[in-house]
C-alpha cells in the first residue's frame, strides 16, 4: 500500500467519524474540533516549523492534485518554510479559538476552519476526506453555541 493510501484510509474514518459525531452531539464536536485545531496547530506545523521547516514545501510538491499547488509551494513556501509553518500554526489556534467561543466568533471560526480544509484539500490523496469533516463542519455552523468553552453553566433555578 502506497504512503498516501496508508494516510488516506485512517484520515477518511476520523473524517466520517467526526461528520457523525456532528450530528449527534454538536456542542461536543464543536469543542472537539476547536481543540483539534489547536492541538495540530502545537503539535504538527509549530514543530514542523522548527525541526523540519522542508517538509512545508513537500506536502505541497510531493503530489498534488491541481498543479499550481506544486508551483506556489516551489516558489513561495520554500523561501520561507519555516514562516509558512508558523503562519499556518497561528491561523490554526486563531481557529480553534474562535470555534471554542461563543455566539457570532464560532461561526467565524467555522466558516474559516472550512475554507481551511477545502484549500489544503488540494495537496494530495490523502487529503481528500477533507470535505466530509467540512460537510460536519457546515452541520454545525445551523446550531447556536451562547457559551464559550470557558463559561460556566449556569445552575438551575430551584422552585
Amino acid at each position: 500500500m502506497s504512503g498516501a493510501m496508508e494516510q488516506l484510509i485512517p484520515w477518511l474514518v476520523f473524517c466520517v467519524a467526526f461528520l457523525v459525531f456532528c450530528f449527534a452531539r454538536p456542542n461536543g464536536a464543536r469543542i472537539f474540533i476547536g481543540i483539534f485545531f489547536i492541538v495540530m496547530a502545537l503539535g504538527v506545523n509549530a514543530l514542523l516549523a522548527f525541526v523540519a521547516p522542508e517538509q512545508f514545501v513537500a506536502m505541497g510538491t510531493d503530489d498534488p492534485l491541481i498543479p499550481v499547488y506544486a508551483w506556489v509551494f516551489q516558489n513561495v513556501v520554500a523561501a520561507a518554510p519555516t514562516v509558512v509553518g508558523m503562519l499556518a500554526a497561528a491561523g490554526e489556534i486563531v481557529v480553534g479559538l474562535l470555534v471554542l467561543s461563543h455566539g457570532r466568533k464560532v461561526k467565524v471560526g467555522l466558516l474559516a476552519a472550512i475554507v481551511f480544509l477545502l484549500l489544503v484539500t488540494p495537496l494530495g490523496v490523502w487529503t481528500l476526506p477533507n470535505p466530509l469533516m467540512a460537510v460536519g463542519l457546515a452541520r454545525l455552523l445551523t446550531q447556536e453555541f451562547p457559551r464559550s468553552l470557558w463559561q460556566r453553566r449556569q445552575p438551575a433555578a430551584r422552585s
